[in-house]
């Protein structure tokens, strides 16, 4: 049994089309993603990443001899970070988060207790915000490929 030639075209030909719009989609997926990530660095994600890793040194510095002005200006950082438009990545954006909320957790208590031999925020909270912010630097490592 002979069948015609246009019937066997066409869904080769719509499943052709599917492919290419498929792999047309997902490379516009990654590069946009990509451009996004490089888009939100450029547009002072760097920036705010670099002052929040320096607020996470500043708060380990004040453990056990807190500076409450010093602490609210980390929240005040903190509160500028939240406010910062959202990263392209999901990963990266939940390990921002969390490390935001665990500078403001730690800058509070100093805050709250910045005199005193326990003075300033705990050492426990100021480690944890630093290990959330070290999931966030390799995540972005990771996205971007680059060694610094």
């Amino acid at each position: 049994m002979q069948m015609d030639a246009r019937s066997r075209r066409a869904p080769r030909g719509a499943l052709a089309l599917a492919a290419v719009a498929v792999l047309a989609a997902g490379l516009a997926g990654c590069s946009e993603d990509k451009e996004t990530l490089a888009s939100w660095s450029a547009k002072g994600g760097k920036e705010q990443a670099k002052v929040i890793g320096d607020d996470i040194h500043t708060l380990l510095q004040l453990v056990g001899n807190g500076d409450a002005a010093q602490c609210r200006q980390v929240l005040d950082h903190v509160k500028t970070a939240r406010a910062f438009r959202r990263l392209p990545d999901g990963d990266a954006q939940s390990s921002w988060e969390e490390t935001l909320n665990r500078m403001e957790t730690a800058a509070t208590t100093c805050v709250q207790n910045p005199a005193g031999i326990t003075g300033g925020p705990e050492l426990t909270e100021a480690a944890d915000a630093q290990q959330a912010y070290g999931h966030f630097a390799i995540r972005i490592t990771a996205l971007t490929g680059s060694k610094s």
